[in-house]
C-alpha cells in the first residue's frame, strides 16, 4: 500500500488483489478503517469508521490530524500507541468504551516507503469478548486509562460497578457482598440507574451495560467527552 493520493482514495498497485482488498476496505459495512503516520495526520478513513467514530460517514479527514476529532489526553494516549507500533514494528490491540460501546481495535505498521512517514493502519470493530477473539500473542495489548461513558456519564462510579455486576448476572445478594454493601443499598443504586437510563427492568440494564462489556475497572477509569 503506497502513499495515500485523497481522503477517499487508496493509491494502490496495478496488482487486481491489491485493488480488491482496498476497495472491500473501503466499503465495509461493519469494519471501520483508516490510516494514520507517525505524526497523528488522518491520511485516509472509511465510511464506516467515520460512522462508528464520529457518527458523520460523510467526514473530510483531508488536512486533519488525530487531535483535531479527539480530546487532547485521548489523542496524546493514541499517538503514544501509534508511535510506538511504528518503532517497535509490532502489532497492537485496544479495548475501550466509545460512546457507551464497547469498541475492539487494532493497529497494524504498514510497509515503510522511502522518504515518506511511517503509517498504521487502524481497523475497529463493536467488540465481542476476548475469548471468542482468540487475541494472539503477537499482539501488544495496550491498555487505556480513558473511557467514554456516552449515555452511562449519567451514573456515578458506585453505579457504573453495581451495573457491570449486573451484567455479569449477579444477584443483589451477591453484588451486595462483592462491594461491600448492604442489599437494601444495592436496590437503591439499581433503582437509580433505571430512572437515569430511562430502562425498567434488570434484562433492559444486563443488556445496555453488555453493549459497553462493562467491568469494574471502568468505575475507576478517567471519563472524557467527545
Amino acid at each position: 500500500m503506497q502513499q495515500l493520493q485523497n481522503e477517499s482514495t487508496i493509491a494502490c498497485d496495478m496488482n487486481p488483489c491489491v485493488d480488491a482488498i482496498c476497495h472491500i476496505f473501503k466499503h465495509h459495512p461493519f469494519l471501520g478503517a483508516g490510516v494514520v503516520d507517525y505524526d497523528g495526520n488522518i491520511l485516509w478513513g472509511n465510511a464506516r469508521g467515520k460512522q462508528m467514530y464520529f457518527n458523520d460517514s460523510t467526514l473530510d479527514y483531508a488536512g486533519k490530524t488525530i487531535a483535531d476529532y479527539f480530546p487532547p489526553i485521548m489523542a496524546e494516549e493514541r499517538l503514544r500507541l501509534i508511535r510506538e507500533v511504528c518503532d517497535m514494528g509490532r502489532p497492537a490491540y485496544l479495548r475501550h468504551i466509545r460512546l457507551g460501546k464497547s469498541i475492539v481495535t487494532t493497529y497494524n505498521k504498514l510497509p515503510e516507503t522511502e522518504g515518506e512517514p511511517k503509517t498504521v493502519l487502524v481497523m475497529a470493530g463493536e467488540a465481542s469478548d476476548d475469548e471468542q477473539l482468540k487475541i494472539t500473542e503477537d499482539y501488544i495489548r495496550f491498555e487505556t486509562e480513558l473511557v467514554n461513558l456516552g449515555p452511562l456519564d449519567k451514573l456515578s462510579g458506585r453505579e457504573l460497578e453495581v451495573l457491570a455486576l449486573i451484567s455479569h448476572g449477579l444477584t443483589t445478594v451477591e453484588i451486595a457482598e462483592q462491594l461491600k454493601r448492604s442489599p437494601k443499598t444495592v436496590e437503591a443504586h439499581r433503582s437509580a440507574i433505571s430512572r437515569k437510563l430511562g430502562v425498567k427492568n434488570r434484562i433492559q440494564l444486563s443488556e445496555i451495560a453488555q453493549k459497553a462489556m462493562l467491568e469494574l475497572r471502568h468505575a475507576k477509569l478517567k471519563r472524557v467527552a467527545i
